[in-house]
């Protein structure tokens, strides 16, 4: 039976791997999530404002349940841990044998993008793959920095 931390430590990895490879960007494991609650998993591994990072990531890395969509819980988790935090929720899950899937709430994802942020609904969500995540972010990171 496989240990569901070391599993989890194992996704974070696979996860702040591919920011490095397709961003160039550090991610480190967020500490404070064992501390107390309403942290992500990762964060930026920067100095203090070397680098504006606004993102607040949960992984979840799961046994194959014949389902390929994410468990509301896992959304609401990383929504709160954000709203805390003052940062946008990502969440990265992958069930055993599929690639990652990553879901961002559409008002980050319509922003990114040149349109509106005024979506109220909490239930719009955008679930994509890899590229089109690295994609969005740069968008959201570049919109940001304009305005």
């Amino acid at each position: 039976m496989v240990n569901a931390r070391t599993k989890g430590k194992r996704g974070e990895n696979q996860v702040r791997t591919q920011y490095f490879d397709h961003m160039g960007i550090r991610l480190k494991r967020d500490l404070e999530q064992y501390r107390s609650s309403d942290h992500g998993d990762l964060l930026a591994d920067f100095k203090d404002g070397e680098f504006d990072w606004p993102f607040c990531i949960e992984v979840k890395a799961y046994a194959n349940t014949g389902s390929d969509t994410h468990r509301p819980a896992w959304w609401q988790q990383v929504r709160k841990a954000a709203k805390a935090q003052g940062q946008i929720p990502v969440l990265w899950y992958k069930y055993d044998r599929r690639d990652w899937r990553i879901v961002m709430h559409m008002n980050h994802v319509s922003f990114a993008l040149g349109g509106s942020f005024d979506h109220q609904d909490e239930n719009l969500l955008l679930t994509m793959d890899t590229e089109t995540c690295f994609y969005v972010t740069r968008e959201i990171l570049a919109a940001r920095a304009s305005t």
